[in-house]
């Protein structure tokens, strides 16, 4: 189909943003179950229909629109949210309307699926070995493949709706680097352990995980003809894990990730929850002008700006806690203060991390509202 001029307008804006050359902030959506609440249904029918998880969230975005015009969307909604986590982190989703309530948000079932041996299996086999043996244990495989084939048939259908409704979709993808991945394979607490007794072990099986891991990268993107990648951060957030294991086994594989996009024509976004604080200069690494840092609330956004300057573009931060217990006012006063601080190039203003479930609709326009206004 052939995109509306303000659709390319939009789009354009996206690589302006991430070159400093954008003449206002940029208004990114993000919410991934914020829309069922204010749509009227519940989270168990949003989550478990992927035509619905669509749907209702463009029409939910089309409700914000009308009142702060929204630029474009982090990561466009395609429903199978348990499929996509499960292979982000090895582990078990609870649903919705399956194992958990109606109207509760899906969780992370977090357990040791990954065994011992399973290192010298990843290391001698690679990762697809590992894949093979774990995720039938976490994931009904029979979902994966319909997951696999709701894409093929309707994942270019999707994409339309969003192009025709106006909303450049930021990033095509979302990985995890290896860190991420064994830590949810392993549980957080044996995974750490492991990171301290057998490093050089972690480090050799992360190796091994990564041929594979940039090849179905680069693979989705490229058939997406996305501009963008989401490269996860979670565990190995410089608040959880000393130096000498960031340095080692969470940061070289991030870094390789986002090169890895950048030299195929794809803007690397780190997304960063937790803190970073300690280690936000690293990202001066990353070639200029490059790459987004997708911060969340936790790691100081003006002190991020203050080292990275314009090398880097800043994606966030407002904090998922004012959008759902704050008021209007606050929300918009936040906003204004953050660029007053931070500056509006280079930005794209949305919710840290992700807008919950409970973030009242009114919050929402205020955000993207304040952005728009500003002057």
């Amino acid at each position: 189909m052939m995109p509306s001029k303000l659709f390319l307008e939009k789009a354009a804006k996206i690589e302006k943003t991430i070159n400093f050359e954008n003449d206002s902030p940029t208004t990114c959506y993000m919410g991934g179950a914020t829309p069922p609440e204010h749509m009227g249904m519940t989270i168990a029918e949003f989550a478990n229909n992927p035509d619905k998880a669509v749907d209702t969230t463009i029409a939910y975005m089309n409700e914000i629109n009308k009142l702060a015009p929204l630029d474009c969307v982090n990561v466009a909604n395609g429903g199978f949210i348990n499929v996509i986590l499960t292979t982000l982190w090895l582990s078990r989703i609870k649903m919705p309307g399956r194992e958990l309530p109606e109207n509760s948000l899906w969780q992370v079932d977090e357990k040791k699926v990954m065994a011992d041996e399973d290192y010298d299996l990843v290391i001698n086999q690679g990762y697809p070995a590992l894949q093979q043996k774990i995720l039938p244990t976490v994931l009904d495989m029979k979902e994966l493949g319909a997951f696999m084939e709701y894409n093929q048939k309707f994942g270019q259908i999707n994409a339309e709706k969003y192009i025709e409704a106006g909303y450049p979709n930021v990033n095509a993808g979302a990985f995890s680097p290896p860190f991420e991945i064994l830590c949810g394979a392993r549980s957080m607490s044996q995974f750490f352990m492991d990171c301290y007794k057998i490093p050089e072990k972690v480090k050799a099986a992360q190796d091994a995980m990564m041929p594979s891991i940039i090849e179905n990268m680069l693979n989705v993107v490229k058939a997406s003809g996305g501009k963008a990648c989401w490269v996860g951060g979670w565990r190995g957030a410089s608040a959880l894990v000393s130096p000498k294991i960031w340095d080692k086994l969470v940061w070289p594989y991030m870094k390789e990730m986002g090169m890895a996009l950048i030299e195929n024509g794809i803007r690397p976004c780190f997304h960063l929850d937790q803190n970073w604080d300690r280690d936000m200069e690293r990202f001066l690494e990353i070639p200029e002008k490059m790459s987004i840092v997708n911060l969340d609330g936790m790691t100081d956004m003006r002190r991020a700006r203050k080292i990275l300057g314009e090398h880097t573009a800043l994606m966030g931060d407002v904090p998922p806690q004012l959008l759902a217990t704050g008021t209007p006012e606050q929300v918009y006063d936040y906003v204004t203060r953050l660029i007053n601080d931070i500056g509006f190039k280079g930005l794209f203003v949305t919710p840290g991390c992700d807008a919950p479930a409970n973030a009242k609709f009114e919050n929402m326009v205020a955000m993207f509202k304040a952005a728009k206004e500003y002057k």
